[in-house]
């Protein structure tokens, strides 16, 4: 089998089947490919919409988790029971294109470990806002951080590519699981272990936008989800750093501009996290964001780090990271006003 395409879903039922149809619409046989749509405990008839469509389709599976894990857990469900060759991730809400057809074949033609795919945005109102697109790159083979430092391409979604299943199993980096944002990480580390990468012109991917995604929504889950990537972030960079020991001085300076755009991220990240607090709704979301936060990670350590020591030193970002009661009594005492602000303006 060619090609797993691997859906995570949660109450899609206004889009699934759009999606399917994109996929099942492709000029490719359909003992080509699988379809894999795990269901993350949907509470809408979603399930039975997949349920009634794979009826007249024997190539698609449908399986269930037992506990909603969000999309990370659900993807890592789905690329380990795939038989496809390689591997496309969907969301639920966007479409497949035809150029996803020419994307593989140029996997497999020049064996390669990765392929971006030209993709698309269709807006709100219904108009393509935006495609990626590198004509001078065509075909090329690179590995994943020449493309990205010399030919900047930077999706953070995985759905922007192909990906070969035997990559995925030698790299081992699964989605993380149970946050939002789990996909930003998991990008740039493929990138990073990727030997032969190309790049396919042809649209393969449509992004559709989502009216009140809760992934822009400014909530204590949001929050300390990105502070945890910014984690995430920092740990592989100082796994870089441990690579590049003894690594030639021409392919060093390559590996650290890749890496500093990793640092960046990671602090980015973090910083976002603590500037929008004054954002929460009240104490309550305050102290669960630092109990989300602190669940996973040891803020005073991160503090001291040295590649976040510097930078955060006297700012805002600072305080917010090391002093959580500090932090607490500051953001309950703003946060009333700032809602005011909005509130007129």
């Amino acid at each position: 089998m060619m090609i797993s395409f691997v859906i995570p879903m949660y109450n899609a039922s206004s889009t699934i089947l759009r999606c399917l149809d994109s996929i099942y619409g492709l000029p490719v046989d359909e003992k080509d490919f699988e379809v894999i749509v795990i269901d993350d405990c949907s509470t809408d008839n979603t399930v039975e919409m997949v349920k009634e469509y794979a009826l007249g389709h024997s190539n698609l599976v449908l399986l269930c988790q037992a506990e909603n894990h969000r999309q990370g857990a659900a993807r890592n469900r789905g690329v380990s029971v795939a038989k496809g060759t390689f591997i496309a991730f969907v969301d639920s809400d966007d479409e497949i294109d035809k150029g996803v057809v020419s994307a593989v074949r140029l996997a497999s033609e020049k064996n390669l470990d990765m392929v971006a795919m030209k993709t698309a945005t269709f807006s709100k109102f219904g108009e393509f806002e935006k495609a990626s697109t590198l004509p001078y790159v065509k075909e090329a083979v690179f590995s994943g951080i020449e493309l990205q430092t010399e030919h900047p391409f930077w999706f953070a979604g995985p759905v922007a590519y192909i990906y070969c299943k035997s990559f995925l199993e030698q790299v081992n980096y699964p989605f993380a699981e149970g946050v939002l944002f789990e996909d930003s990480d998991f990008v740039m580390v493929h990138l990073y272990y990727a030997k032969r990468m190309a790049y396919s012109q042809d649209l393969g991917y449509i992004v559709y936008y989502r009216d009140g995604s809760t992934t822009h929504s400014v909530t204590y889950k949001n929050l300390s989800d990105y502070f945890l990537l910014g984690t995430r972030m920092l740990r592989f960079y100082e796994k870089i750093e441990q690579d590049t020991i003894c690594t030639d001085e021409a392919n060093s300076l390559v590996i650290k501009q890749f890496a500093d755009g990793i640092l960046e991220g990671a602090r980015w990240n973090v910083a976002k996290s603590i500037k929008r607090l004054i954002k929460l709704k009240n104490l309550k979301e305050i102290r669960a964001f630092y109990d989300r936060v602190d669940s996973h990670v040891n803020r005073c350590e991160l503090i001291n780090n040295q590649h976040f020591r510097g930078y955060f030193k006297n700012s805002w970002t600072a305080v917010g990271i090391r002093h959580r009661c500090v932090a607490t009594i500051i953001c309950a005492v703003l946060v009333p006003f700032y809602r005011l602000f909005n509130l007129f303006h």
